[in-house]
């Protein structure tokens, strides 16, 4: 489905300057929808660290090797509401029949390859979204995929554009996810009716 949507301004902030901002205040964790913050370069600190690649990811500009860049953006939608978006606009999910604490992915084999996890990098660029709620997970085949809240992050192959959220409630068990690492809703609060296919595994 096509919806209008605002994506919150994106900014990165240099590895140092990020440190400085670090020490002097926290973060606070976002409640009753996406921080105003314009943006953050969250450096890897186990599993509260901001990391992923692939799937979402950016070239880092002057970084050596090809370093990748993850980015997160809070990003609304008259049809579900406030929720995460990577760097194309495309929105991210999470699996019911994973889970958060701690942190582990059931989606493995022809799962995966309809739901693509989102893999780990050593830096991110967040926008509207905490970057301490930001880790990530080791997959069964060894992987690192991206997790938000402790919610293994994943992007639907039938979302074929931008904004679109085709995934929302698929099975039963797929969530377009909020900033706070949620399942996305409907604008009004209401809950989303699930839709069946084989795509919900």
């Amino acid at each position: 489905m096509r919806s209008r949507h605002v994506r919150r301004p994106l900014l990165l902030v240099p590895a140092a300057a990020a440190l400085v901002l670090a020490s002097a205040c926290a973060v606070p964790a976002a409640t009753g929808g996406p921080s105003t913050d314009p943006g953050y370069d969250a450096a890897p600190n186990g599993n509260a660290a901001g990391t992923a690649g692939g799937t979402g990811e950016s070239p880092k500009k002057g970084s050596a090797g090809g370093e990748t860049t993850l980015q997160l953006s809070a990003t609304e939608s008259k049809d579900v509401g406030w929720f995460v978006a990577d760097r194309d606009g495309y929105a991210l999910y999470r699996y019911d029949k994973d889970t958060a604490k701690p942190p582990k992915s059931a989606c493995e084999g022809d799962c995966a390859k309809t739901w693509t996890p989102v893999p780990t990098s050593s830096h991110t660029m967040v926008s509207g979204v905490d970057p301490t709620i930001v880790g990530e997970v080791v997959r069964a085949d060894g992987t690192k995929q991206a997790t938000l809240a402790g919610w293994p992050l994943y992007r639907f192959t039938g979302d074929k554009a931008p904004s679109r959220t085709n995934g929302q409630g698929k099975g039963g068990t797929w969530w377009v996810v909020t900033p706070e690492g949620g399942k996305a809703q409907s604008a009004t609060g209401a809950a989303t009716t699930p839709t069946t296919g084989a795509e919900g595994y």
